[in-house]
This record gives C-alpha cells, sequence and structure tokens, in this order.
C-alpha cells in the first residue's frame, strides 16, 4: 500500500502518538521498527510524516501477520528511502511471537503513558503526584497542546499544577502570565484571539478553567469562569465596567433610578451573561472596580484608542439594561462625561438666570468638581474643553461678587483692570473660541454677553478719564507713561549693571500677557521686584494706542511718531541708557527684519549672539508675532505660548537666559479683538486709524474727544471709541487697536530673570504670581500661595466688619525672602511617617504608602537619590493626593496641595522621579502638554515589591 505523506501538523494523527515519537527519537536518534500499542486504527493506515529532524513512516496492523509484512517490508530490498518504520496495534508483548519481539525497538511494544511522554518532552525529572493521579485529562491537553508553548515554559526539575496550567493557558488561550490575575487578564481580553481561542478550548480544559482561576481569584475566579464558558471573553472589561456602575455604591441613592429597575436590570445581567448564577453585589462590585482600575491604567499607559472598544460595549450593555440615567456614576464611560457637561451647563445656565447668587453658584463648583473626576477630562483632546469650562465659572464667580466702581480715579481704574479685568478678558476670549457641546455653547453665550455689558460698563467709566490721559496729568509711580519706560523702568536695572533685554510683544494687552505669565513659569522665569509687595504695576499708552505713535515712543523714550527707522536711531541715542553703558556699545533694537532667519521662522544667528552676549549690555527686541495676527482675518483659535504660537519668544528667552540678562516684558499698546464689532462709517475717509479718526462727525456716545500733548496726530486731537464693538475699518480682522478701552490704553509690564541666573539681581525680590480671588473658588484659594491676593479696587469694595468676630482662617506666609538668598534644603532619611487626613486607607490600617516608606527597595532608592530636596512628608501627601485622583492630578492641584510655587514645582517632581522611578520604569511621570502628574500605581507595587 503506497504511503500518505503529511505535515506534522496534519490531524489525522493524535498528539499523543506524535509526542511520544518525539519523545523516543529525542532519546535515541537512532530509533527503528518502534513498535507503539494503539487501539484505534490509523487512517490512511499508511502514512509518512516528519517528526522533528527525522522522517518516519507509520503502518497499522491489525494483527501479529502484518506487523511481520512491515517488518520485512522495511528490512528487504524494495525499502525506499532512509525513513524509520513505526508500527501501531493493538498487541501487547504476550500477543507476539519471540523473533517478532527481537526485531522491535527495546524487544517490545510500548505503551503510551501520555505522563510519561510528557516528563520526557518537557525534561522533567518529576511530575506531582497528585496531578497523575486526579488530572489524566491535564496530560493530554499538555501533549496536545505542546508545541504551542514549547520554548515559553521553564519546567524546571519538577511539573507541578501550578506551572502545568500556566502551560495550558499560554498555548490554548495565549495568556502569557504567569498566574491568573485580573488586570492581566482584562488586558488579554482586548486580544484579537480571545473569543476564538477560548471558543476552541478541548472541553477538558474547558470544564476545569475554575481550578486554575479560583486559587488566584477566589472572589472573583467564579465569575470569570462563568464568562469565559459563556463565550464573553472579549467583553471581559466591558462587562466589569458595566459592572461598576451597575453595582456602585453611589446608585443606592441615585434620584434617577428607582429601586425596582436596579434589580430588573441586574436580573436581566445575570441571565444574559452568567448563566443565571448567582454572586453576591459585593462581588460584582469588586469585579467591576478592578475592572475600572485596569481601563484607568490602560489609558494612561497606551491611549484612549487601547479601550474605546471596550468603553463602548459597556455603555451598550448598560443601554440594553437601561442602566443609562446612572451612567453618569461612572468615572470613566464617554457617556458619563457627557451627562457630566450636560449638568455643569444646567447648573451655569441656572446661576446665571438668577444673578449668580452664591448657593447657585456653589452648585455650579460641586458640577464642575464632579466634570474634573471624569478620567476622559483629562485626556489631551478635551484640554481646550475644561479650560473654557473652569473660564466660564470664573466668569461666573467674577459676575457673582460686588460689581467693581465705575465712577473711580483714573489710577484706580487702570489698577483694577490690571488685578482683575485682564483676568476677565482673558477668560471671556476662551469663551469665544466656541464649544462643541450644544448646552455649554449656548449657556456660553449669554454668559459672555452678560460678561461683556459689565466690561463695557468698566470701559464706559474709563472714558471720563481719557481727556487726563491725553493731557499727560500724573499718576502714581506704579503706572508709568510709555514714554518715559527706558528713563524709568529699564536704566534703574542698567544702573544694577545687570545685562538687559527690553522685549516689546507688539500689540499685545494685558489678557494675553496674562495666558504668557503661566509659560514663562513653566520655561524658569521669575517675576522680580525692588519691593516685596509692590502696587500692579502697568505702562500706559499714548493716543491714539496704536504702534506709529505708542511704540516710537517707548523706544525713544519721549512722545513721538515714526517708523523702525526712527526707533533704532532714537533707541542708540537715549540719553538716560547711554550714560549707564560703555560708548563703544551702545543700546542695539533689533526689528523682525533683523531677529527672523531668512528662509525660516527661527532667530537669526547674529541676533541670537548680540542677545547671548555680553558687549552689548543693552539690547532691545520688537516682535510682531500678536500685532500679525491682530491684522489678518482668518478663523483660527490662538492660545498664545511659547511652544507653538510664539516660537520666537521662546528662543529670544532662551539666548537671554544664556546671556544672564535681566528681561522686561511689555507692549506698545493693547488691542480689542473683534467679537460682534460695528463698521462706523465716518464722513472723512483719510486720517484714519481702526479705531480713531483725526476729522469727522461728532463723538457718538461710544466715542470721546481726546487732545492734549500725549495725542500724537498732527492735530492733537482725535476722536476714539472707548467700546470695544466699534472700528473704523470695513474690513473685519481678528483685533484692532487704537482706541480708548481699557485693553488697549493699558500696556502690560513685567522684569523677570532665569531661575537658573546664579548672579541673579540682590535686593530684588522674587513676585508672587497675582490671582483674583474670583479666578478660585474660595476654598482653593487659600491654599495657594499668592492666589488670594486682592487688588486694590476689591480691598476698597470690600465692606467693613462688623459684629462678632469671627475665626481667621490660616493663611500662607507671603512675605518673600530675598530671592537669591542661598536656602539650606530639608534632608530625611526614610522613616514610618503618621497617616494624613488624605489617606484613602480606613483609620486604624496600613495602607500601601505605609508599606512603600517601610520598603528596603525605597529605602535604597532614598539614599541612591543623593541629596534631594524632598521629605517624606511630601512624597506621602503627594502620593495620597494621587491615590484620590485615581492616578492623576493637575500640576496647578499639586502645587496648591503641597504648598509649593509653581515654579519650584517641575525641580521637585524631578527629585521624586529620582526616588520613585526604579531602573527607570515611568512610575511617575508628567505630561507637560496637559499638564498633568500621573502615577502608575501597580508599577510602583511591582518595583517596591509591595
Amino acid at each position: 500500500m503506497p504511503a500518505t505523506r503529511l505535515t506534522r501538523h496534519a490531524d489525522t494523527l493524535p498528539g499523543a502518538i506524535y509526542n511520544q515519537l518525539q519523545a523516543i527519537l529525542q532519546r535515541d536518534p537512532c530509533a527503528d521498527r518502534v513498535a507503539l500499542m494503539w487501539r484505534d486504527p490509523l487512517q490512511p493506515e499508511v502514512q509518512t510524516r516528519q517528526v522533528g529532524s527525522q522522517e518516519v513512516k507509520l503502518v497499522w496492523c491489525p494483527s501479529e501477520l502484518a506487523i511481520r509484512e512491515a517488518l520485512v517490508s522495511h528490512e528487504g530490498p524494495e525499502k525506499e528511502g532512509p525513513e524509520k518504520l513505526v508500527i501501531l496495534a493493538n498487541l501487547d508483548q504476550s500477543q507476539l511471537g519471540k523473533d517478532v519481539l527481537a526485531r522491535l525497538w527495546k524487544n517490545e511494544p510500548q505503551r503510551i503513558s501520555p505522563w510519561r511522554t510528557l516528563e520526557q518532552l518537557a525534561q522533567v525529572k518529576y511530575i506531582d503526584p497528585r496531578l497523575q493521579r486526579h488530572h489524566r485529562w491535564m496530560a493530554d491537553a499538555l501533549l496536545n497542546g505542546f508545541n504551542r508553548f514549547q520554548g515559553h515554559i521553564v519546567f524546571g526539575e519538577v511539573l507541578d499544577q501550578e506551572t502545568a496550567w500556566q502551560a495550558l493557558a499560554w498555548g490554548f488561550l495565549d495568556y502569557t502570565e504567569a498566574k491568573p490575575e485580573l488586570p492581566a487578564l482584562f488586558r488579554w481580553s482586548l486580544q484579537d484571539t480571545a473569543k476564538p481561542r477560548v471558543e476552541a478550548l478541548p472541553e477538558s480544559v474547558r470544564e476545569h478553567l475554575g481550578e486554575w482561576l479560583a486559587p488566584q481569584l477566589p472572589l472573583v475566579g467564579a465569575v470569570v469562569e462563568t464568562l469565559l464558558r459563556e463565550c464573553h471573553a472579549h467583553e471581559l472589561l466591558a462587562v466589569g465596567l458595566a459592572c461598576s456602575v451597575m453595582y456602585a455604591k453611589e446608585l443606592e441613592g441615585a434620584e434617577e433610578m428607582t429601586a425596582p429597575v436596579i434589580y430588573s436590570g441586574r436580573g436581566r445581567f445575570i441571565e444574559r451573561y452568567l448563566d443565571g448564577r448567582k454572586f453576591s453585589p459585593e462581588v460584582l462590585k469588586a469585579f467591576g472596580s478592578e475592572a475600572l482600575e485596569t481601563a484607568q491604567s490602560l489609558l494612561r499607559q497606551q491611549g484612549l484608542i487601547t479601550v474605546s472598544a471596550s468603553l463602548s460595549q459597556a455603555e451598550q450593555i448598560l443601554a440594553s439594561l437601561d442602566f443609562m440615567p446612572a451612567l453618569r456614576i461612572s468615572p470613566l464611560l464617554p457617556g458619563a462625561l457627557t451627562q457630566r457637561l450636560d449638568a455643569f451647563a444646567l447648573k451655569l445656565e441656572k446661576a446665571l438666570e438668577k444673578g449668580a447668587k452664591p448657593p447657585l453658584v456653589a452648585q455650579a463648583e460641586l458640577a464642575w468638581e464632579r466634570l474634573q473626576a471624569h478620567t476622559l477630562a483629562h485626556e489631551t483632546q478635551r484640554h481646550d474643553q475644561m479650560r473654557r469650562a473652569e473660564m466660564a465659572l470664573r466668569l461666573l464667580r467674577w459676575l457673582g461678587k460686588t460689581p467693581s466702581a465705575v465712577n473711580g480715579t483714573a489710577p484706580q481704574m487702570l489698577s483694577q483692570y490690571i488685578t482683575d479685568g485682564s483676568f476677565v478678558d482673558w477668560a471671556r476670549t476662551q469663551l469665544w473660541a466656541g464649544e462643541d457641546h450644544e448646552a455649554l455653547a449656548r449657556v456660553y453665550a449669554a454668559l459672555s454677553e452678560a460678561v461683556t455689558q459689565r466690561r463695557e460698563q468698566q470701559n464706559r467709566g474709563f472714558a471720563r478719564h481719557l481727556p487726563a490721559v491725553a493731557r499727560g496729568d500724573t499718576l502714581p509711580p506704579a503706572l508709568v507713561p510709555v514714554e518715559r519706560a527706558l528713563e524709568r523702568v529699564v536704566a534703574p536695572i542698567l544702573a544694577e549693571k545687570k545685562p538687559t533685554l527690553l522685549l516689546v510683544l507688539d500689540g499685545m494687552n494685558e489678557a494675553v500677557y496674562r495666558e504668557l505669565q503661566e509659560d514663562l513659569t513653566a520655561y524658569g522665569w521669575i517675576e522680580v521686584s525692588e519691593q516685596a509687595d509692590p502696587p500692579s504695576r502697568c505702562l500706559v499708552s499714548a493716543l491714539p494706542s496704536a504702534t506709529e505713535f505708542s511704540r516710537c515712543s517707548l523706544l525713544s523714550g519721549a512722545l513721538a511718531r515714526g517708523n523702525a527707522a526712527q526707533e533704532k536711531q532714537a533707541f542708540a541715542g537715549h540719553n538716560k541708557l547711554r550714560q549707564q553703558l560703555s560708548t563703544r556699545f551702545p543700546p542695539v533694537l533689533l526689528h523682525k527684519q533683523d531677529i527672523q532667519q531668512p528662509g525660516s521662522g527661527g532667530l537669526a544667528a547674529e541676533a541670537r549672539a548680540r542677545i547671548a552676549g555680553t558687549e552689548h549690555k543693552m539690547v532691545g527686541v520688537v516682535i510682531n508675532a500678536i500685532d500679525d495676527q491682530l491684522s489678518s482675518s482668518s478663523q483660527v483659535v490662538v492660545h498664545w505660548n511659547l511652544q507653538s504660537t510664539l516660537p520666537m519668544l521662546r528662543q529670544v528667552l532662551e539666548a537671554a537666559r544664556e546671556g544672564g540678562r535681566a528681561v522686561v516684558i511689555t507692549s506698545d499698546h493693547g488691542h480689542v479683538l473683534d467679537h460682534d464689532s460695528q463698521f462706523a462709517q465716518t464722513q472723512v475717509e483719510t486720517h484714519n486709524g481702526e479705531r480713531y479718526r483725526e476729522e469727522g462727525a461728532a463723538p457718538s456716545e461710544q466715542e470721546v474727544e481726546v487732545s492734549g500733548s500725549r495725542v500724537l496726530t498732527a492735530s492733537q486731537r482725535a476722536v476714539v471709541p472707548w467700546s470695544e464693538k466699534l472700528r473704523y475699518t470695513k474690513s473685519r480682522n481678528r483685533g484692532y487697536h487704537g482706541g480708548g478701552s481699557l485693553q488697549e490704553v493699558v500696556i502690560p509690564l513685567g522684569i523677570y530673570i532665569s531661575a537658573s541666573d546664579p548672579a541673579g539681581m540682590p535686593g530684588w525680590r522674587e513676585l508672587p504670581r497675582r490671582l483674583p480671588s474670583w479666578w478660585q473658588n474660595e476654598l482653593q484659594g487659600g491654599e495657594a500661595i499668592g492666589s488670594g491676593i486682592e487688588s486694590p479696587a476689591e480691598a476698597s469694595a470690600r465692606p467693613a466688619k462688623t459684629g462678632r468676630k469671627t475665626k481667621k482662617l490660616a493663611e500662607p506666609d507671603t512675605s518673600m525672602p530675598d530671592l537669591f538668598e542661598e536656602a539650606s534644603p530639608v534632608y530625611s532619611a526614610p522613616v514610618e511617617e503618621p497617616e494624613h487626613r488624605l489617606s484613602v486607607e480606613p483609620v486604624g490600617t496600613r495602607s500601601w504608602i505605609d508599606d512603600l516608606f517601610a520598603s528596603p527597595v525605597f529605602e535604597q532608592s532614598f539614599q541612591r537619590a543623593g541629596r534631594v530636596p524632598v521629605t517624606n512628608e511630601q512624597i506621602r501627601r503627594l502620593l495620597e493626593l494621587l491615590d484620590q485622583g485615581k492616578g492623576s492630578a493637575m500640576e496647578t492641584q499639586v502645587a496648591k496641595h503641597l504648598a509649593i510655587p509653581s515654579i519650584r514645582l517641575r525641580g521637585f517632581l524631578s527629585a521624586v522621579q529620582k526616588i520613585l522611578n526604579v531602573d527607570g520604569y515611568p512610575v511617575l511621570k508628567t505630561d507637560r502638554e496637559s499638564r498633568t502628574v500621573v502615577l502608575d500605581k501597580e508599577s510602583l507595587k511591582l518595583q517596591f515589591e509591595l
């Protein structure tokens, strides 16, 4: 009979036969005429098979005569090829003649023992006797799947049950972890092969899955087993996420769902997914909690795409069980975020309709806190949306506080705009960007209108003082006319023998400056002042507030109208500056064409050399990026920052850092953005700017006529609008300047040095960032350094205290030490610290943080990190905060909680990373784009052997 040639993967040969032959040939490569006892006929009866590197011929022999014929054929001249002969017969030694036995390998038919075969294949010395007595099915399963896990599992000398299950899980489920831990099972279930692997499980393995799961998962192992048996392997994580909602503690007091609806939905879930098996709510709650933690960990490590399918499946499960009203409970599901956005919009709208009364604002605060507690709210793609929501809440608080006086003096109104109004304009600019969420878009529009009306009242009030500004009436020292800036701001710094950079961001208003201050701090620039607690400062624009007037006055040091060439000449010849400098190196002014590398947006090499060099002690730089953006009509949303929108500013600052310069950051005038502006037709088309006119009709109720020495038109008179809604140019741009609103007249002013500048400015003080009281809610405001500082206008508007004394809340020490006095850092060895109020563990129990501090690995890591200015107390409070936030927290939240200035936060986190990130594993990391601190708790426990 001709032999049928089959590959080793053909399914006509039982695995036990193949594995037995493999074991024999491994032990004796020369083995030939091997007889195996086998009961069932082989189909086809003659096969040629490749076993390892050798070719064998298998022959089924139903009788002793057939065996003789096979032996004769194999030994005779008609033998084909070098293959080895393997005889399969249901005959033992007693049924064969001695001459036949003499010609067989080992002189007897070999019994196929699965355990013995496995012992030979796995190369182990012993097999756990309990396996041999009670788990014969396991031997067959291991032999059938041996090729799948061969080379992946290290058996050692003894094959025990745990290793056997590890091999089975690898071979049949493609589960590669050593033990069936629930987070690993959730991750495994996300593989495309999870469902077909479970469906293809041998029945013997399927029936005994519980024996694999129960020892490691005593609480939820039966739940996992049932889901696998019911073919829900690919939905393991989704079902767990659904359980995190259906069995959540918060569901008990939820108003959206009644008890009958809850129990009915749970019952249908048990029937559909758990085959009617009853599990206690505590078990399914624990299962859901583990799924939630695993999904959040995957989200942090691998991004939303990894878990998005499971999130959608979980919502579909909940929808099919009528649990959608309770979806808001979930801190992870996308639908829950949508519901929380809906709730936030509703609370904002209600509070706005009722005049932003404190109780209603407090309800909006709670809705915001729930919104922030959702994990997806901190995803990069949600960053702008959450920023708008936070700005909306801030504006609601502002509307709810006592309105600032609109009939104050000019200094009062200018100071009030610096400390309060500029933040309002920054916030409402964010709302003008638009919103995807329909309800929020509607309430943002109403909120923006309410805020704009109040801001217009303030601009109207300030219009009364525009004639005094035009005349040049005396102002307090902190409010500097733009033409006196070189003399009163820049020259005193040069007198300190400090190289100085005057950085003019053409068109920047106070609102843009407030936004940039966040980045300046992040990039290591510290604002400084001669005084510990100076009044708010700014420059005051010339009129009209346009570049040709105000910038030329700033750079000339005198009221003037001119172009860039005239500015260069006047700047280089300024007497007060030249008195502080060498005659060989007079002041140098660089404009756009001087600083930009031809053909790119980079800083030109010559400009970089001058700024970073030491010869020219006084360098001025004009950056036009903001003014250029205002001149465009493109429908883009601009978030001003040093990374993407102002890269030239970042490069100039880095060159200044290299040169050890103090940096005076200012502008030449402000601007108003185009938001529902109206074109005002004038009678005369000539001598008009975007927001000023020299001739034409008498001033309307939105305009004011000014005249005086600081009005730099030919006639020294002009008509300027105080309202932000008026323009004199037909073309609609992104923004305009030239008018008399506070946004245009107030010019930002800040003096900065690099945090890494070793020379510093002795005697000058670090200036804490000043935020209005409404910028954070009252509970948060007390924790932030400098966040509770009131503006002069707020202080004067606050009613006097009457009646019984109340206990004063503890406030942080706002007195600032000398910035350049060397501080002595505090060091401590790792010791066990007492629990604090933010501990997530019940009183009297030991937390994982306690275990961390007691870990020898932590002690070694702490010592290896060297002298780091971090205490155990600070590490504990940071970990408690991150644990409460499910592994993440915003950088601003961390700074407030630990009472660390924002400028010092990055250094603090870097020091903690040296301790926690053992062997480079990212246990603690920071997301620079979203400004979030992230803790991988599972990796921490693994690295520190907790």
